[in-house]
């Protein structure tokens, strides 16, 4: 049906309707489960890290480095914690990561994480990124 529209509309037309076409299709027939969600980084700001905060960040600009990151976690049924030098990339040793999966039934769909200073609330943490994974799987189980 797509590839029919170009010959739907005006001559002139076509050449810009068959471009946007072209890059709808590229992204509809790509298929790519690895996405990154990211949000908060100026929430860093405020955080106490030891080192440049300037590797931190551009260590998060690298998608790459995220997906090693979040793909290195342990257990899929746990809570997993890297703290400092445990982090693989140089950038992000002056941190600490917080990871839990989550999904419906025993299947993980996604990972979700906090990443803040070394010295933050590991109890407090762990128990939110515990608790919003848990409500997430609910929240997709139900729908």
């Amino acid at each position: 049906a797509v590839a029919d529209l170009p010959e739907r509309v005006q001559p002139e037309d076509r050449p810009v309707l068959a471009a946007v076409l072209s890059v709808l299709l590229e992204t509809l027939v790509e298929k790519n489960d690895e996405k990154i969600v990211f949000a908060g980084a100026a929430n860093l700001a405020a955080m106490d890290f030891s080192r440049s905060l300037r590797d931190v960040l551009e260590a998060l600009e690298e998608q790459v480095v995220l997906m090693r990151l979040l793909g290195e976690t342990g257990d899929s049924s746990t809570v997993t914690v890297r703290i400092g030098t445990e982090n693989p990339d140089e950038g992000l040793r002056a941190t600490s990561v917080v990871v839990a999966d989550y999904g419906v039934g025993d299947k993980t769909l996604a990972r979700l994480g906090v990443l803040g200073p070394t010295r933050m609330d590991y109890p407090g943490t762990m128990g939110a990124v515990r608790a919003v994974a848990r409500y997430v799987g609910q929240i997709l189980a139900g729908s």
